[in-house]
């Protein structure tokens, strides 16, 4: 019988031995659904990460719209000023050219006033004589 005892006992070690594998496997499969756990936590967080990225980036696609829109607003409203300065300028000019004409006109009038104020003197000086 011993034979029948080694060969019990060497059953014995393998059914030891299997079952310290399955608890080695075991624990391994533990350790690899934490790490599935893990991996599917750093999934979510980077597909959460990349949506704050992608409002970020629209965000930003949305403010740099509204600065080209106010940017081409002031362009439109500069523009306008420069026009309007300009036809305020031509008025100027005008109103220069037009006050220069009433001068010369003026002078021609108070020239003919004093020549005929002393037409007046000479003509009367002459009437009493």
């Amino acid at each position: 019988m011993p034979q029948t005892e080694e060969r019990v006992d060497a059953i014995e070690r393998e059914i030891t031995g299997i079952r310290s594998d399955v608890r080695l496997q075991n624990h391994m499969l533990m350790k690899c659904g934490e790490q599935m756990s893990d991996l599917r936590t750093g999934q979510h967080e980077l597909q959460k990460g990349q949506e704050e990225l992608r409002t970020i980036t629209a965000e930003l696609r949305i403010g740099q719209d509204e600065l080209r829109k106010g940017q081409d607003e002031l362009r439109e409203t500069t523009n306008q000023l420069r026009a309007t300065t300009a036809e305020l300028r031509t008025g100027q000019e005008e109103i220069r050219e037009t006050l220069e004409e009433f001068r010369s006109a003026f002078a021609v009038v108070l020239d003919e006033v004093r020549q005929q104020k002393a037409w007046r003197e000479e003509f009367s000086d002459k009437s009493l004589a």
